[in-house]
């Protein structure tokens, strides 16, 4: 009985790591405009008190350009350009560079960015996060701030 109540214990300790790991992850709703930026939903999250989204969803939403190059990701709309890079926190953008809150990351081959970087700097568009951080409102007709 002993054994089994070890083996029992060890096997919880192996799993709460792995369980804790996906659990810091929380899906954010992300609209534009008021409409959804994905039906299906998972193109927002959060991760470490961070609204982050999936960069390919946010290029199309923006008509912009898109390019993989090694362990970063180039984004082009309406002639600004940010170079993302994967585990940095810094983002080129045209010839400057600024800090995010986050660093930028893949999760299950999707490039992830911080949300508020990417819209304010990138796209020139507002975004709102409720304080719940379980959605995230984006206005291209608003002027950032």
């Amino acid at each position: 009985m002993k054994t089994l109540l070890t083996a029992l214990a060890l096997g919880i300790a192996l799993l709460a790591p792995a369980a804790s790991a996906f659990a810091a992850d929380r899906d954010v709703k992300l609209t534009l405009d008021g409409r959804p930026v994905d039906r299906v939903g998972g193109v927002a999250l959060v991760r470490n008190g961070v609204v982050y989204a999936d960069v390919v969803p946010l290029v199309k939403s923006f008509d912009g350009l898109l390019t993989f190059q090694g362990n970063a990701v180039v984004v082009t709309i309406h002639g600004i350009t940010g170079r993302f890079t994967e585990g940095s926190r810094t983002v080129l953008i045209n010839q400057g560079a600024i800090t995010m809150r986050g660093q930028t990351f893949k999760r299950n081959g999707d490039w992830y960015v911080p949300l508020d970087t990417f819209i304010t700097q990138i796209a020139k568009a507002k975004v709102r996060v409720n304080a719940a951080q379980t959605q995230a409102d984006i206005s291209v007709n608003a002027n950032p701030s």
